[in-house]
């Protein structure tokens, strides 16, 4: 599946997610858009196919959410960014306030130890 296939199938996945955030028609909840990010890459990681994709497509899903990521973060913000952002203090307070189950709670910060423990410097 190319990337343009990628965008085609999941821009209104993303578009669903960024309605869900907004609070006001110019601000969205940048916290809660990062939990849902990181809960439909992990979900896409842990089970491609449930996705509609196949597992060489996840290249493709991670730049696309990337870009998704971008438009409403800022440049320079990634999916990567996300899960920091889940294991920070102020992640931790967020996934409280929203109420996110423990459960849900364990599998994005299963995911967030995946990813960046790849990116941790190695002395």
């Amino acid at each position: 599946m190319s990337l343009s296939d990628i965008r085609h199938r999941f821009t209104p996945a993303l578009d669903e997610i960024i309605d869900r955030c907004r609070l006001t028609d110019d601000f969205v909840d940048k916290e809660q858009f990062q939990v849902l990010i990181a809960t439909v890459w992990g979900n896409a990681v842990l089970e491609p196919e449930r996705s509609g994709i196949e597992s060489t497509d996840l290249e493709d899903l991670h730049d696309f959410l990337n870009e998704q990521i971008e438009r409403v973060m800022g440049k320079g913000s990634s999916v990567t960014g996300c899960f920091e952002f889940i294991v920070s203090k102020q992640g931790e307070d967020s996934l409280a306030r929203q109420q996110v189950t423990k459960n849900h709670k364990e599998f994005l910060l299963y995911f967030a130890r995946l990813i960046l423990q790849d990116i941790t410097p190695r002395a």
